[in-house]
């Protein structure tokens, strides 16, 4: 590995202050620094190391975000967040931000971060400035200790007396003096050791290396210090940390020599090693774990160029509902059985990791063919047929796999890592829920990670918008609601319908905040308009998120107060979905807004796997039947169904509305069908408020 000092000596820039930043870095003591490339770290200095208290190996070649928590403290994505960061600098920025951290052992590192641009053989790359906001972790200015104004007598007591062992010998390596430590670690009586020479305690099988460095540090410096072995009495060897200095004095040459028995250290080293590398829950290797598994796995598939490899990304289907209905207890308990089930039926060559949450990975090996790595992915996928059973209660869970493959699609362990989790996004829509990584699914997700990023400014920059759709009395053509329709203007004048960005808004958890937005804003514009049309009502979408929110009920009240809009001029429409998610939690909301005053109706009738038997139970004042139906009424088993839906609403004694009426000839077959409500480009497109007031109530304002 190329040190680090050589590593600065090899950067450049054509900018003066970051040369003379860099020469600064070359010639005194450098706060912790690490050098980036293709977002990883390729190089640190010792600092570095000591602030993650992590060795080089684990150091090298790991993702800045392996040190962060998943998600940071102000709710931002560590790994969306670093990455724009990195974005950022490489653009030739000094950045600056502020960031948590956490070491090798646990330790948390709120830390102000760094990143100056350069370059290293014309390549982009980033050293990284790590800065701690600890106030804690600070030095202090220390005062003199005042040992170099002790007597003699008291100083050769305290080394006497010292916890360390300490032996003085001369030139020739004859031991000619030792404190009580080092008679009790080794196991020697004071006579016994002096006047032997320091064979008698050391062992001399170190490396070629470890020696010569020892020796040059003596001649060179006139000290040493490093892990060595010990002997003792009984022949058993212990590791011990040794410091050693030469002294000359009356022309005589003497080596000071203190040593301590790390025996314990090693061990708890051992132990934390063994904790950074397990999930603690599963005892499965974790992510920094499967990482060196995974590399190791691609170089031994470079051996084998006839072999492939790949990395299966497994999430649990429905896991999220078991920790909802039965707590984190349950679903503990679940991840452990899932574990057991997995190394229990795994395939050979293949090696597990739980990298977190209910997220598995398989490194697969000395596979001949895509479609041997399928088959192996339908085995492990059916390890869930049978149901998980935890204090006699059946919990039926699934799986979607996303698979990356080596060397075909990448040779680096974090880019396949990455490609495997975006197949298993994509897989978890599919049919199958079984894919392999493409491109298509990459350009898919860079373009979710750019909108993603628009959307969380397009609300300060007012680029949500409301739109609004008639709903008209199919009999008299008559007026008798608005639906507000949520749209996103982009800049370049694009209007995003609200089903494009809605999911994502629920993903990001903007949706609260703008779902009030819109309610607010609809609900002022309709108060208006009853000035107009005193029994106007207006309808707005809800979203299973919204209606689940503990706040949902004082947010209607505080929109209702604060635009002065009777209770009984809002309609909530709400989908099928959202009283199936948390029947009990959605019953309880709509008791509390029916008692508001608010009128509730169930928004796409019938495109959802509908509970008729509920329907009876809930406080429901009207259907709106899916748009698709009304395509439909040309063919005889649509109009049948759509009757049947209108005839429901009817023995149920609410009112209907039909979506999705574009001609003259599905008005009049529906007009047939009883007294109801129409809504439709027949009717009218949905517009900003402005044309919706000169449409439709311009002659009241003539008048």
């Amino acid at each position: 590995m190329t040190s680090w000092s050589t590593l600065l000596s090899k950067l450049t820039s054509s900018k003066p202050s970051l040369i003379y930043q860099l020469n600064l870095w070359q010639q005194e003591d450098s706060p912790p620094l690490a050098l980036i490339q293709d977002h990883q770290f390729i190089g640190a200095n010792s600092a570095a190391l000591s602030y993650f208290q992590t060795q080089s190996d684990g150091f090298i070649q790991a993702s800045p975000y392996d040190f962060s928590p998943r998600i940071q403290s102000s709710g931002r994505s560590s790994v969306e967040y670093t990455r724009q960061m990195i974005e950022q600098a490489s653009k030739g920025d000094i950045t600056e931000f502020n960031w948590h951290y956490i070491s090798r052992q646990g330790t948390d590192l709120p830390t102000k971060v760094t990143l100056f641009p350069f370059k290293l053989d014309k390549l982009n790359v980033l050293i990284a400035q790590f800065e701690s906001k600890n106030r804690r972790s600070r030095t202090r200015v220390k005062a003199s200790n005042g040992l170099d104004t002790l007597p003699k007598e008291l100083m050769s007591l305290i080394l006497e007396d010292n916890a360390e062992a300490v032996y003085i010998t001369d030139s020739a390596h004859s031991i000619l003096a030792v404190n009580k430590a080092m008679c009790r670690i080794c196991g020697y009586s004071s006579e016994q050791l002096i006047g032997s020479k320091t064979d008698l305690i050391n062992i001399d099988d170190h490396p070629l290396n470890v020696t010569a460095e020892y020796n040059k540090a003596i001649e060179e410096r006139g000290n040493w210090q490093g892990e060595v072995w010990k002997l003792r009495s009984d022949g058993s060897q212990f590791p011990a940390w040794k410091s050693c200095r030469k002294l000359t004095v009356e022309n005589q040459v003497y080596f000071v020599t203190i040593f301590s028995d790390i025996s314990s250290k090693k061990q708890l080293e051992s132990k934390l090693t063994e904790q950074a590398m397990f999930d603690s829950l599963t005892g499965l290797p974790n992510r920094f774990h499967l990482k060196k598994l995974l590399n190791q796995a691609i170089k031994q598939t470079k051996m084998s160029p006839d072999t492939l490899g790949a990395v299966m990304f497994l999430d649990l289907n429905g896991f999220k509902n078991i920790n909802d209905c039965f707590g984190h207890a349950t679903g503990d308990k679940v991840l452990q059985l899932v574990s057991a089930r997995l190394e229990a039926s795994c395939i050979e060559n293949a090696e597990i990791a739980r990298l977190g949450g209910d997220e598995f990975t398989l490194v697969v090996q000395n596979c001949t063919s895509r479609q041997e790595i399928e088959a192996l992915s339908k085995q492990i996928m059916s390890l869930f047929d049978t149901p998980f059973e935890i204090d006699d209660q059946k919990l039926y869970l699934g799986t979607s796999i996303g698979i990356a493959l080596f060397p075909e699609h990448s040779n680096h362990a974090d880019k396949l890592l990455s490609l495997a989790d975006t197949a298993m996004y994509s897989a978890k829509k599919s049919p199958s829920h079984l894919l392999f990584y493409d491109k298509k699914m990459h350009q898919e997700a860079e373009q979710k990670l750019h909108t993603l990023s628009e959307l969380r400014h397009a609300h300060n920059l007012d680029q949500f918008k409301l739109a609004y759709q008639v709903i008209v009395n199919l009999e008299c053509n008559s007026l008798i609601g608005v639906e507000a329709l949520l749209r996103w203007q982009k800049p370049d004048g694009k209007v995003i319908n609200a089903s494009d960005f809605v999911p994502l808004l629920e993903e990001t958890g903007l949706l609260i905040t703008i779902g009030q937005w819109a309610m607010q804003l609809a609900c002022e514009q309709m108060l208006e308009w009853r000035k107009y049309s005193p029994d106007l009502k207006v309808c707005v979408n809800i979203s299973p998120m919204q209606l689940e929110h503990h706040d949902f009920v004082q947010q209607v009240t505080q929109v209702l107060q604060s635009s002065k809009l009777p209770a009984e001029a809002l309609v909530l429409e709400i989908t099928e979905l959202a009283l199936l998610r948390q029947p009990e939690t959605v019953t309880k909301t709509l008791l509390a807004l029916k008692a508001l005053g608010v009128s509730i109706a169930i928004d796409d009738f019938g495109a959802g796997l509908s509970s008729l038997s509920k329907l009876g139970t809930l406080p429901i004042d009207s259907l709106k039947i899916d748009a698709g139906f009304a395509q439909r009424l040309s063919e005889p088993q649509g109009k049948e169904l759509c009757q049947a839906m209108i005839q429901l609403a009817q023995a149920l004694d609410i009112s209907f509305v039909v979506e999705g009426v574009e001609t003259q000839q599905q008005k009049e077959i529906l007009e047939k069908m009883g007294k109801g409500f129409g809504q439709g480009f027949f009717f009218g497109h949905p517009e900003d408020a402005a044309k919706f007031t000169l449409d439709n109530f311009s002659r009241d304002k003539t008048a």
